[in-house]
C-alpha cells in the first residue's frame, strides 16, 4: 500500500503525511513543482521511513510526498516513486541530497494485475515495477493506455510542465479547495471523480476533467 499527498504549505503536507503514515514506511520521496515555471524537482528518494525534517516547500511551489509499502518484487531505490523518464538535469545540494529534474514523472498508489504486467512487458521489456510499466505505456499510447490498466490505481502524472490527477473506481484520492491532495480522507476534502483525468490548474486552484476512461474490472461493483 502507498500514499500520495500534495500541498502548497509545508505544515499541511506534514499533517497529510501523518494521516497517511499507516499506508507504508518502506520508502519515500519528496518533490516540488515550481508553479510559475512548471519545473519539477525530485529532492529526495530514500529507503526507510520518511525524514520529516527534509520537507520544506519554497514559496510558489507545490510539494508532493509519496510513502510506499511495495506491492511488487521491485523493492530497491530504483523503484522509489515517482517513476521517471527524460532526465533534464541533476545537481547535488550537499553530500546527502541529489536534486533531479525530469520532464515526465508518475506517482502511483495501487497494483496492477499479473496479466496486465505481462501484457505491458511485451512492449516495455522485462520491467518488474508496475508503475514504470504504466509510465512507459502512457508515454507510448497517451490517455488511451488507462483503458488497459487492470488493477487498482490512483496516480499523479507530471508531463512537460503540466500535472494531472486520476484514479479508477477502486483506489482512493481526495482533494480540497486549496489543492491539497491525499490518499486518505482529511477534513474539508472530497473524493475525486473516478475514471476522469483531471488537469490541475494551480493558479486558479481547479482540477478540470480532460479525459474519461473505464475501470476494467471493479470487484466491489455488483450491478443494479
Amino acid at each position: 500500500m502507498c500514499a500520495i499527498v500534495g500541498s502548497f504549505d509545508t505544515d499541511t503536507l506534514l499533517d497529510l503525511i501523518e494521516i497517511n503514515s499507516y499506508r507504508g514506511s518502506h520508502s519515500y520521496s519528496f518533490s516540488i513543482l515550481d508553479t510559475y515555471t512548471g519545473i519539477m524537482t525530485i529532492c529526495k528518494r530514500e529507503l526507510g521511513d520518511i525524514d520529516r525534517s527534509s520537507i520544506v516547500i519554497p514559496e510558489r511551489h507545490y510539494g508532493i510526498a509519496h510513502i510506499q509499502a511495495p506491492t511488487t518484487d521491485a523493492r530497491g531505490l530504483e523503484s522509489v516513486h515517482p517513476a521517471r523518464a527524460n532526465l533534464i538535469s541533476s545537481y547535488r545540494v550537499d553530500k546527502n541530497t541529489l536534486n533531479e529534474q525530469y520532464s515526465t514523472c508518475l506517482w502511483h498508489n495501487g497494483i496492477m494485475k499479473d496479466d496486465t504486467i505481462k501484457e505491458l512487458q511485451k512492449t516495455s521489456g522485462d520491467i518488474k515495477w508496475d508503475t514504470m510499466l504504466m509510465l512507459c505505456e502512457l508515454m507510448s499510447e497517451g490517455w488511451q493506455a488507462l483503458d488497459k490498466f487492470d488493477g487498482t490505481f490512483s496516480c499523479l502524472f507530471y508531463n512537460s510542465g503540466s500535472m494531472y490527477l486520476f484514479r479508477n473506481e477502486i483506489s482512493p484520492m481526495f482533494i480540497d479547495n486549496d489543492m491539497n491532495i491525499s490518499s486518505t480522507k482529511f477534513l474539508g476534502s472530497r473524493a475525486t471523480e473516478p475514471n476522469k483525468v483531471l488537469r490541475m490548474e494551480f493558479e486558479h486552484k481547479t482540477a478540470a476533467p480532460i479525459y474519461t476512461f473505464k475501470t476494467v474490472e471493479n470487484p466491489y461493483y455488483f450491478g443494479e
